[in-house]
């Protein structure tokens, strides 16, 4: 009756690690989704001096991190020095007036992640 009793026990607690083990190994390989910003301007075409609105939705980036707007200069990416926070829906909006004629690429930066271009034309 004891070797019985041990036999239970023994397979029960068999059971409950390879149930944790298994556990353990299904959250190993859910990878974590990588993080992404969206951005639209708002207008897209204004005359110089003109206030554009940018705007978007982040995900895997957590509210109250700051997000700031970039522009492409000569190839290279430099702020304009225009930020916001990220709020509790994972949105954030600000706004800027654009001098410079021509079409003028930005994008939305946070950290490492950053969004795709969006185009402005600026007469």
């Amino acid at each position: 009756m004891y070797a019985r009793t041990r036999a239970i026990a023994a397979s029960g607690l068999a059971a409950a690690l390879l149930s944790v083990g298994a556990g353990g190994a299904m959250a190993a390989t859910t990878a974590p989704q990588p993080a992404s910003i969206t951005v639209k301007a708002s207008p897209t075409t204004v005359k110089a001096g003109q206030t554009v609105r940018f705007a978007g939705h982040t995900s895997g980036i957590r509210p109250g991190a700051s997000v700031m707007l970039q522009m492409d200069k000569s190839g290279k990416w430099i702020p304009v020095h225009v930020n916001s926070k990220v709020k509790k829906g994972d949105t954030y909006a600000f706004a800027t007036r654009v001098h410079m004629k021509g079409t003028q690429e930005f994008r939305v930066a946070s950290g490492q992640t950053h969004s795709p271009t969006v185009n402005v034309t600026v007469r």
